[in-house]
């Protein structure tokens, strides 16, 4: 196992507490309810207490810190060597987009005009698309990739699925590009979301048939 913190991940938790220490500033000019939800027009449905702008400010940095620790309490530690590059790719990518919206919070929140329902669907998309190119490289562990009992049980089922499943988070990273121009109610709900229920339900029910047919 790697050191805790790499240059990487030091370079990267130093963004997120500046990226805290930013919110810590602007905060006394933040009004007492700021927008920490919208719907797929843009328009803000859920409002949180001010405070809620330091929580979303932290949670990059206790995330990060989660997933660098996480290697360390996983009873298959060992695999994690397996596939560095992959975890590092999966803490950047979620530390960095949390990290911005939590400003695409804060701005809001200040008044600006900011286009959440093209930047934030954009930038789910292409972190799906890095899982997606990611997950063949994956070995089994309890906190990091597709957990279905079948693939837990067995190594070659993992391998499987997490092949087919990089090529579906592929897939659901191209809807949600799309969704980031074509926002409409109808395209989430009626396209959108399916594609992503359905890729769950299709991974679990793949992950299965993999296992039986490998049991028979």
């Amino acid at each position: 196992m790697k050191k805790l913190f790499d240059k990487k991940m030091v370079v990267l938790l130093i963004i997120a507490v500046i990226s805290l220490i930013g919110h810590v500033c602007i905060y006394p000019m933040l009004p007492e309810r700021i927008p920490i939800q919208w719907s797929s027009d843009g328009s803000v449905s859920n409002w949180g207490a001010k405070y809620m702008d330091l929580v979303l400010a932290a949670l990059p940095i206790l995330i990060l810190l989660f997933m660098k620790a996480a290697p360390y309490i996983d009873p298959r530690r060992a695999n994690y060597r397996k596939h560095p590059h992959a975890y590092d790719i999966v803490i950047v990518g979620v530390t960095l987009l949390l990290i911005a919206c939590s400003w695409l919070s804060a701005f809001s929140g200040l008044g600006y005009d900011v286009n959440i329902q093209t930047l934030i669907p954009a930038g789910i998309g292409i972190l799906f698309i890095a899982l997606g190119n990611t997950m063949p490289q994956i070995r089994p562990t309890y906190f990091f990739g597709i957990k279905t009992p079948w693939t837990l049980e067995n190594p070659d089922v993992w391998r499987k699925t997490h092949k087919f499943g990089g090529i579906l988070f592929c897939i659901i990273g191209v809807f949600f590009l799309l969704s980031a121009f074509f926002g409409s109610e109808l395209f989430v709900h009626g396209i959108l979301v399916p594609v992503i229920l359905g890729s769950v339900a299709i991974l679990y029910i793949y992950s299965y048939i993999v296992y039986r047919k490998m049991q028979s």
